[in-house]
């Protein structure tokens, strides 16, 4: 098992299903979110959705080239870690991909292991720091207030009641299906299921990121097999609120 205490989001884009599936089940193994791909078009599709950390990524692909989707990933996502695998290992290839943004160049066949420490070292000099200022959430406002009140988080009461039950939980840390049970007290119907979960943090990652101008979705974490973190220091007021 991974020994790193770090667990990345990865998405592996490759057309060689059997490797694919093969690296995929072993990074997983290692609390690994994976994401398998086999097209550029994929993995574009897949950023409008969730935080990625690292991309392995093949050079022959269907449709546009590896090259290609390393340059349109470091112009549009700089802060992702690329990791290119492939079998071409000519000295211009491995050149080239440096030159178009590959972080990493391993040849095929390269051990899982090696393939695993390369991710975990990657993602771990990549990951941005979180904030550690403490921000202030006022129920009375039903908002998130900056450490110097100059920023302001308007919240709906299930984001609210989300961002309560996460700051209470140990470490941070709480699982899916008691996050569910929580807001579905504070709707009326339907009950909040997992994919709504998703769907309200996401909505939650977005008003954030906005208002501090960094889009990486750092500041709730997925947990595998687990739930949600919170990686934001947060106080909770319920009296004398802050004055925007």
């Amino acid at each position: 098992m991974n020994e790193s205490l770090n667990s990345f989001n990865i998405a592996v884009v490759e057309d060689d299903a059997i490797l694919r599936e093969e690296l995929a089940h072993f990074l997983r193994n290692n609390s690994h979110v994976v994401t398998e791909l086999v097209t550029g078009l994929g993995l574009e599709e897949l950023l409008t959705k969730q935080r990625v950390d690292v991309v392995i990524l093949d050079l022959n692909l269907p449709g546009v080239s590896g090259f290609d989707i390393a340059i349109r990933l470091k112009k549009h996502h700089p802060e992702i870690g690329i990791l290119m695998l492939t079998a071409r290992t000519s000295l211009p290839d491995r050149v080239k991909s440096y030159n178009s943004g590959a972080d990493l160049y391993l040849p095929k066949p390269t051990a899982p292991l090696e393939i695993l420490a390369a991710v975990n070292s990657l993602g771990r000099r990549l990951a941005k720091p979180v904030p550690m200022e403490i921000w202030r959430l006022s129920t009375a406002h039903h908002a998130l207030f900056s450490p110097d009140s100059s920023q302001k988080v308007l919240l709906s009461p299930i984001e609210e009641a989300l961002l309560i039950c996460l700051c209470q939980a140990n470490d941070f840390t709480q699982d899916a299906d008691t996050l569910c049970q929580v807001l579905s007290r504070k709707t009326y119907s339907p009950p909040v299921t997992r994919r709504a979960l998703e769907n309200i943090i996401s909505r939650l990652r977005k008003k954030l990121a906005d208002c501090m101008g960094d889009d990486t979705g750092q500041f709730i974490r997925s947990v595998r097999g687990i739930g949600y973190q919170l990686c934001l220091r947060l106080s909770i007021r319920t009296d004398n609120p802050v004055r925007s």
